[in-house]
């Protein structure tokens, strides 16, 4: 029922601003606050203010949009979708995730084109509503996950994380985490797991634009030390130490597409 509205009006009402003022690489974050960029920025073209908050900056001469997306698949998903009647061409989505991997510690930066639905946004973009698409497999692009690697591997040297490329599990439920549902997320081979990186890549597929994801780890469920108990002092410090870096990681991206 929405197909007939103007790109004009859905950008304005989702974003608050034009359809000019969405640059052609734009990131999107449910989690990471705008001020990360913003004090990274050479100046501030257009904020933004609709449904959706959001800055385009200039980043090293390059403008570069940021948007906060909003906690879970809904709201990220739909930020997504909403971004099809703009310009943009790449969409970088980054957040956090408890770890499934043995090989994933605090801190640690995961890259991923691949992710698994467990999530209910991605039955209403997918091709078939009438098809649950839960467990299924939806990909992003990995010519962006590759340059988002590259660029991280610059700045794990200096954090001492380490870097890896992966496959993530969304999730509607963070009590949804259980026995039953990690045993189903290993046979998925799934590294990590969150809520919105399997929305973010239905969606962008949906609109005919490139995605892929930047994740740091901040829990470690299946070792007790989760994000309710079990977490020390130290952990905690390598997980802010990058998600304070994040910010960078992906406007270097960004710039370089």
């Amino acid at each position: 029922m929405y197909e007939n509205i103007k790109k004009e009006v859905m950008i304005e009402k989702h974003f608050g601003c034009s359809i000019g003022d969405i640059s052609k690489s734009v990131i999107i974050s449910p989690v990471w606050p705008l001020s990360g960029f913003t004090e990274r920025a050479e100046s501030i073209v257009r904020e933004f203010k609709g449904w959706y908050k959001g800055v385009t900056m200039l980043y090293k001469g390059n403008p570069v949009t940021v948007i906060s997306s909003g906690i879970g698949a809904p709201m990220t998903g739909d930020c997504v979708i909403a971004l099809g009647y703009s310009e943009c061409e790449n969409i970088f989505f980054s957040g956090s995730a408890g770890a499934i991997s043995k090989k994933l510690n605090f801190g640690d930066i995961l890259v991923c084109s691949d992710a698994v639905i467990g999530e209910g946004f991605s039955r209403y973009h997918s091709n078939d509503i009438y098809t649950d698409c839960f467990g299924n497999i939806v990909s992003g692009s990995t010519d962006l996950a590759n340059v988002i690697f590259q660029k991280a591997m610059i700045t794990a040297h200096s954090l001492g994380v380490s870097v890896h490329r992966g496959r993530i599990f969304s999730i509607d439920s963070i009590l949804g985490e259980n026995k039953r549902s990690f045993d189903f997320m290993i046979k998925k081979g799934c590294d990590a797991v969150e809520m919105e990186v399997s929305a973010v890549f239905t969606a962008s597929k949906a609109i005919g634009r490139n995605a892929a994801a930047l994740i740091t780890i901040s829990d470690l469920p299946l070792k007790q030390r989760s994000l309710f108990e079990g977490i020390e002092e130290d952990d905690d410090k390598h997980y802010r130490d990058t998600a304070l870096m994040l910010p960078e990681i992906l406007l270097e991206a960004a710039i370089s597409i």
